[in-house]
């Protein structure tokens, strides 16, 4: 590729150019890290969190770059090789790496879901309903990525960069597959990591108050979410949950707008909802006038908008809607997500262990708790440190209001103080009701389960799937369902013996 193109493709995204008076060079490749950069290749210069490449540019020059694109002006008078400054170097790295992946996107069916909670759900389910119509179906998400056959878990962000993210959906269209599925996450739009992809299919859950640490506000936050639908194909279609997003909100360059839910509004319209500890039973009626029984072994009101968003996804896609439905009854969840620790029931009580880390998730979690439970909710969270702190004691408030007996923990303290973190989080608690404060997780857990009598349920929330807890720059190894598991096998089980 000639320099000259990579400005053609950049378009009005580039301000400015310098060296490069009467000279096109041919770069080998495109890189924005300096441990892959080899002569010839045009390195892109990013301000990062914690490290600024633009302060390398001396140093790429000698390694062998042959042009450099910034977004700030490069501090150094010895910079010979061209510069391309743009008005968003992360931008233009999405644009680039799908341009030099030859864009795999417009060679698979690509799905996007975005929103505060249930983009797990979402996509996997859209992926378990491919996999039973026998579709070769990749995905990236919160939980796994699963990358034409490859299997990785806990990956580090829910949206990965641009780089991968491209070689991603090239090595999908590699070995044949069909179809991409992904979360997209509010801060992959925000720094543009999904900018040079195209959607066949864009999805919006809902959006409630998260990330505020990093959006300036909720309405930023709500806005940037609404970026996904600005990335549908020509022909693409936007799926909507229209009892949580203002459909007037949702500007469509392009495409169609089908909506999900429980109004008389929605395309696809929740009816006649009865839940049991084994799964839940509703009526769906479709834009073509059919109304359908849907069976799901998932449970929550918020699941129902789940199997709702991928019924509308899949026909979507030109689905039958019976062969949707008959693939979604099989579908037995996301780890971590109301999932119960089958263990518990021999002693009595029930224990479920779910990721709701948000006020409006928190709420979800405990009301269909209290659908199932017959004695008394005994809550066990915290909060993740080095985020948004206003959410905390919000979290506090909406425990105390929709449980019996609440436990403060620790979470991912990160590099924040845990008891700071719970002082945050008691403002928000109802002090006539019972509540205890224990930092160490472990014990907390075992508390819970001592203070459950027969017919009670232990809710373990804010973690979910996760295998370790972030402390500092530690990562201890816990995950809080075999914590559950190895409490009752030590202490339950001598207690019984006894």
């Amino acid at each position: 590729m000639k320099l000259s193109r990579v400005i053609e493709l950049l378009g009005d995204l580039v301000l400015q150019t310098i060296n490069m008076d009467g000279i096109d060079p041919d770069i080998s490749s495109i890189v924005s890290n300096s441990r892959f950069l080899k002569p010839n290749d045009l390195f892109i210069c990013i301000k990062g969190t914690y490290f600024d490449s633009h302060v390398l540019a001396e140093d790429l020059q000698e390694k062998g770059a042959t042009a450099l694109i910034a977004e700030r002006p490069i501090e150094s008078d010895q910079i010979k090789i061209p510069v391309i400054y743009v008005k968003n170097s992360r931008k233009a790295e999405a644009m680039l790496f799908m341009e030099q992946a030859d864009h795999p996107y417009e060679k698979l069916i690509t799905i996007g879901v975005t929103g505060t909670n249930g983009k797990t759900t979402i996509t996997t389910l859209v992926k378990h309903v491919l996999d039973t119509f026998e579709k070769k179906c990749s995905l990236v998400g919160t939980v796994v990525n699963y990358i034409a056959g490859k299997e990785s878990r806990n990956p580090k962000n829910t949206t990965p960069g641009a780089p991968v993210l491209a070689k991603y959906l090239k090595k999908s269209v590699e070995e044949n597959y069909e179809y991409f599925v992904m979360e997209v996450s509010s801060h992959a739009l925000a720094m543009h990591r999904v900018s040079g992809m195209r959607f066949d299919v864009a999805a919006i859950s809902n959006v409630t108050r998260d990330h505020l640490d990093f959006h300036e506000s909720f309405e930023d936050y709500y806005a940037t979410k609404l970026k996904l639908f600005n990335l549908i194909k020509p022909s693409g279609k936007a799926v909507v949950n229209a009892d949580r997003i203002n459909i007037a909100d949702i500007q469509l360059q392009r495409g169609q707008i089908l909506t999900y839910g429980f109004g008389d509004e929605s395309d696809y319209r929740i009816e006649n909802l009865e839940m049991t500890r084994s799964g839940m039973y509703f009526d769906i009626s479709t834009p073509f006038g059919s109304t359908q029984k849907v069976y799901t072994r998932l449970i929550g009101e918020h699941n129902a908008y789940n199997v709702a968003a991928v019924i509308a996804i899949m026909e979507a896609l030109n689905y039958d809607t019976a062969h949707i439905i008959e693939a979604i009854s099989t579908f037995t969840g996301v780890p971590g997500r109301f999932e119960f620790v089958e263990e518990a029931s021999k002693y009595g009580f029930e224990v479920v262990v779910d990721f709701a880390h948000t006020p409006d998730a928190l709420e979800k979690l405990l009301k269909t708790a209290r659908r199932l439970v017959e004695g008394r909710i005994i809550l066990v969270f915290g909060a993740g440190g080095n985020a948004d702190k206003g959410k905390r004691p919000l979290m506090g408030e909406v425990a105390s209001r929709f449980s019996d007996v609440v436990i403060l923990t620790s979470d991912d303290p990160k590099h924040e103080d845990p008891e700071e973190i719970l002082k945050d989080i008691e403002e928000g608690i109802n002090k006539l009701k019972p509540y205890l404060v224990i930092p160490d997780r472990k014990e907390a857990i075992s508390v819970g389960l001592t203070l459950a009598n027969r017919q009670d349920m232990v809710v373990i929330a804010g973690r979910g799937h996760e295998e370790f807890q972030v402390v500092d720059n530690e990562l201890i190894p816990f995950n809080d369902k075999e914590m559950v598991k190895h409490i009752l096998d030590v202490k339950f089980r001598r207690l019984i013996k006894r």
